[in-house]
């Protein structure tokens, strides 16, 4: 507004103060303030601007979902097949390679740098898959057996090509078959592709198991032998173990026999029996209120005591000899 006014001051003032006013004006018109972009400009649809399908929603997506293709598009012309992938994967590049990703909104939010490096590495190995034949057929061995689900028919023969067809439909679902994992499982035709893609070498022949069937018979023999070899070693250790602790149990057993029968010491004859009693006797006299302080006379009559059982018992059986 102060611009507009200088302008037209300066075509109807003085002419003496022409280059004042025009300075002015000029100096206003310079630091205008410009314009304020629109907040509520809608995102722009890139994918949609560059022919693209939304993003899948799947956490991990497949790389027919990526492309947006179907079972069948697998069965078109190679060049054409070729030329239709790399459209898209140029459009994805620009999207989301990290040096010329543009913003990019999902749901009313923006996505992140990391997000946009993952969706691009899932771009990326989708797009290797896709454009090796080779690989793209496995793909589809591997997309055709998760779909159908386990048809495992057992042929005739282990090793023949049905045979391994109905066994990698059958372990379709199993992680360690996953095409992420063990991708020459679905790109070899046969067991014998199979072994030499996983071994690096070529398979035995049957003239070559023919010919060590028998040194494998002798190892699994001689394995089984040394097994049951430990086996009887350590029952026979076991045995002497249990043996010795009845041993033990046997020795304590006759030990507590002997202490009783010998009355633990202390004698089993009536002369043993008399001196026991004498002895408690004695104790009990000690042990009374007016205790015999004369010790040592005790002990002498205990002895005369026993003499004189002793002559009798001799008499006794003089008498009895007689």
């Amino acid at each position: 507004m102060f611009a507009l006014t200088l302008k037209n001051t300066v075509h109807t003032s003085n002419p003496g103060i022409h280059p004042v006013l025009l300075l002015l004006y000029r100096q206003a018109h310079a630091h205008a303030t410009p314009p304020k972009p629109h907040s509520n400009k809608p995102h722009i649809n890139h994918h949609k601007r560059l022919d693209l399908h939304e993003w899948p929603n799947s956490q991990n997506p497949t790389p027919l979902e990526i492309f947006n293709l179907k079972q069948k598009d697998l069965g078109m012309p190679q060049l054409e097949f070729k030329r239709h992938i790399k459209r898209r994967y140029l459009a994805y590049v620009k999207l989301y390679h990290p040096d010329t990703s543009l913003t990019l909104h999902e749901k009313g939010k923006e996505l992140s740098e990391e997000e946009k490096r993952r969706r691009f590495d899932q771009i990326q190995q989708a797009y290797d898959i896709l454009q090796d034949p080779r690989r793209r057929v496995a793909y589809s061995r591997y997309q055709s057996a998760s779909s159908r689900g386990p048809t495992y028919k057992p042929a005739a023969h282990g090793y023949t090509q049905e045979h391994f067809e109905a066994y990698r439909a059958a372990n379709a679902q199993r992680r360690q078959y996953d095409f992420q994992n063990n991708e020459e499982f679905w790109r070899a035709g046969t067991w014998e592709d199979y072994y030499r893609m996983k071994y690096k070498r070529e398979p035995p022949t049957k003239e070559e198991f023919e010919r060590n069937k028998y040194k494998i018979l002798y190892g699994v023999i001689a394995f089984g032998a040394l097994g049951f070899a430990l086996q009887i070693v350590n029952t026979i250790d076991r045995t002497n173990k249990i043996l010795l602790d009845n041993q033990k149990k046997t020795l304590r057993t006759m030990h507590d026999l002997n202490d009783h029968a010998d009355n633990f010491g202390q004698g089993n004859s009536e002369a043993d029996g008399l001196r026991r009693f004498l002895v408690s006797r004695r104790t009990s006299i000690k042990s009374k209120k007016y205790p015999d302080e004369d010790g040592e006379d005790n002990e002498h009559e205990d002895s005369e005591l026993l003499v004189k059982y002793a002559k009798k018992r001799v008499k006794q059986w003089d008498d009895m000899i007689d």
